[in-house]
């Protein structure tokens, strides 16, 4: 009887310890490498989405900083002809010059566009970047990831008092120009910036359709 009973204790207790050695047993190998390769997988698409991110927020970036000279060439160009102190020139506008002919290109040029004397003694502009002139004020460059990649115009002049807005060359039937620029790396996503002839800019994220 007492055996009887030791050996039903006995397996009670070992099917209780297997019990316990089943629930807290530790992962298997196989098990460690899927829930491994789970967490890598999850952080090379985090971590390509934060990069992505990053690089679109530098291109908005860097098109606000675009529109920002533009704007600040506008402002500029509200003052009254004035003298250059430095290279004793009269000032009959600012502009922003790009290279248009050589695109993709990563900089700009903010400029005065030094007056020209007329026969009937009229000062003017030619409304366009002449570096010859020395009318270079300041060199921009984009980040190194970032492209202007088209270009309606070479040039715009904000002629004062108004003032007038100038292209170069016009661009004949359109209403406004263009600038565009890209990432590098993202060619499908670029950012427009549309000038019109009025002096309103307009600025968006497109995608290339």
């Amino acid at each position: 009887m007492f055996k009887f009973l030791y050996l039903k204790f006995w397996k009670k207790e070992s099917i209780r310890q297997g019990l316990q050695m089943k629930k807290f047993r530790g992962f298997t190998l196989i098990e460690m490498l899927v829930t491994l390769g789970i967490i890598t997988m999850l952080s090379t698409m985090i971590l390509a989405y934060s990069r992505q991110s990053e690089s679109v927020a530098d291109l908005i970036r860097e098109g606000n900083r675009i529109v920002f000279e533009i704007q600040k060439a506008q402002s500029l160009s509200m003052l009254v002809l004035q003298e250059d102190s430095s290279n004793e020139k009269e000032v009959c506008g600012w502009g922003i010059y790009i290279d248009k002919d050589n695109v993709p290109v990563e900089k700009f040029i903010l400029f005065t566009d030094f007056c020209e004397e007329f026969p009937n003694g009229d000062l003017k502009g030619n409304y366009k970047y002449d570096e010859n002139q020395g009318e270079k004020v300041e060199e921009f460059n984009l980040l190194r990831r970032i492209e202007i990649f088209e270009s309606s115009i070479n040039s715009i002049v904000f002629v004062p008092p108004e003032p007038k807005i100038k292209f170069s060359p016009d661009p004949v039937g359109e209403d406004s120009a263009i600038i565009k620029i890209r990432l590098k790396n993202i060619p499908d996503q670029y950012y427009e910036i549309q000038i019109s002839k009025v002096g309103q800019v307009y600025k968006e994220l497109k995608k290339t359709e």
